[in-house]
């Protein structure tokens, strides 16, 4: 009995340190020890090996610091994204060994990645309590991807800078002062000079106050609130189309290295069916429970307060058109693949409404819950699995990977839809 009181006492006493210590100790606590996992899981990556994106990433790097230009092997290369160049260039800078240099910018990609968990604190912060919001911090940090971090890939820069994109279209939408539009373009510009990708947060940030606006039953006039951000951004798509047509130029050359996805003829019947399959995906990715989350809040939506209403406005147009926008591209006959790595920044979105969803107390309705609840179990069953488990998985869809080694070690292919 008495040692189970001291016990008891131990833990109460533990329990009352922990609650003590401020939000940013455990915010802080929680980048280091990512940045020390991180590191650890990247020193086991002993050479690039997704070609030949990595390759042209570290030359764009070296390049920069060197000489303050963007090159690739001695040949000029802007179709780029620079930012994430920029932000390893300093390991390229202070080592001549190529693998000092190398190790160096995997220690950086380590902080970049495990800087996620700031914005994402701060975005869950405007919904749900502090304990809650770092339990998101800690989920963002933890998914699979982040074993990106021993590669040289924008994934490293665009995660942390598309939770902050997110972060600013939220505080938007809570208010549409001039100052907050202005910073959400910024930011939004930021990520697109990271990865050409961010182009879908062009009709994201369009159609989210359109969203809130029908959830609210506001009039429509009340979009006028948003009026710098709809004027910059026709003005913008207006000015760099302009630009690039008086430069001989398609418009879409825009898009950079991604420029020949613009040019390509895209089947509306394969754009569904790779949609279907990459949400499944997604929703395998994230664990079933997020997914469903997400879902039953945006049908509850209009019975939420203003705040969690411009979470979920967000979430769902960020979602929608990032996952539309990886679709299309593989619906691309020389693609074919599930892109889950260029899905996984909506993660952090999913499971801050998966804690929103508890910390409401878990509202079910019935006839929204059941349906919701059983497409989210059963879509990943409509994947086509003897055709995505295969070497591109070791670089794109991290999730299958367990799965594919179920397939060649227990199960059969046929048997893993079941599981």
């Amino acid at each position: 009995m008495a040692a189970n009181a001291t016990r008891a006492k131990l833990r109460a006493e533990s329990l009352a340190v922990a609650r003590s210590l401020p939000a940013w100790f455990w915010l802080a606590s929680l980048v280091v020890a990512s940045v020390i996992v991180r590191w650890g899981f990247g020193r086991r990556m002993v050479a690039p090996w997704i070609m030949v994106d990595e390759l042209v990433y570290s030359e764009l790097a070296k390049s920069f610091a060197a000489t303050g230009h963007f090159l690739v092997r001695d040949h000029s290369s802007g179709s780029y994204g620079f930012v994430y160049p920029v932000l390893i260039s300093p390991a390229y800078r202070l080592y001549a060994s190529v693998p000092q240099a190398y190790a160096a910018a995997k220690t950086i990609n380590s902080v970049l990645m495990s800087l996620t968990a700031v914005p994402v604190y701060f975005l869950a912060r405007r919904v749900i309590t502090p304990a809650l919001a770092l339990v998101a911090a800690l989920l963002a940090v933890a998914v699979p991807s982040t074993l990106y971090a021993g590669t040289m890939m924008t994934e490293n820069a665009f995660y942390p800078i598309f939770v902050c994109a997110a972060l600013a279209l939220v505080l938007c939408l809570e208010r549409p002062t001039l100052v907050r539009q202005l910073v959400l373009l910024a930011v939004c510009g930021l990520a697109y000079a990271t990865r050409a990708q961010a182009v879908a947060l062009v009709p994201a940030l369009v159609t989210a106050p359109i969203l809130l606006t029908w959830w609210r039953r506001e009039p429509w006039r009340s979009l006028l609130a948003f009026r710098w951000l709809y004027g910059i951004l026709g003005g913008a798509l207006v000015v760099v189309s302009a630009g690039e047509l008086a430069r001989g130029h398609s418009p879409v050359a825009a898009l950079g290295a991604y420029e020949t996805a613009g040019h390509q003829h895209y089947a509306v019947g394969a754009v569904l069916k790779w949609l279907l399959y990459h949400v499944a995906e997604l929703d395998l990715y994230l664990g079933l429970l997020p997914f469903a989350a997400l879902v039953l809040l945006a049908a509850l939506a209009r019975r939420l307060d203003g705040a969690a209403q411009a979470f979920l406005a967000t979430a769902v147009a960020l979602s929608v058109w990032l996952v539309l926008e990886v679709a299309a591209f593989a619906s691309l006959p020389t693609v074919h693949r599930v892109e889950e790595r260029n899905m996984f920044y909506l993660a952090p979105l999913f499971f801050t409404a998966l804690l929103l969803w508890i910390e409401r107390g878990l509202p079910r309705p019935p006839r929204l819950a059941v349906p919701v609840v059983l497409t989210a179990v059963a879509l990943p069953a409509l994947l086509p699995y003897p055709s995505l488990l295969g070497v591109q998985v070791q670089s794109d869809t991290l999730e299958l990977l367990p799965w594919w080694w179920l397939q060649d070690h227990v199960i059969s292919i046929g048997e893993i839809r079941w599981v």
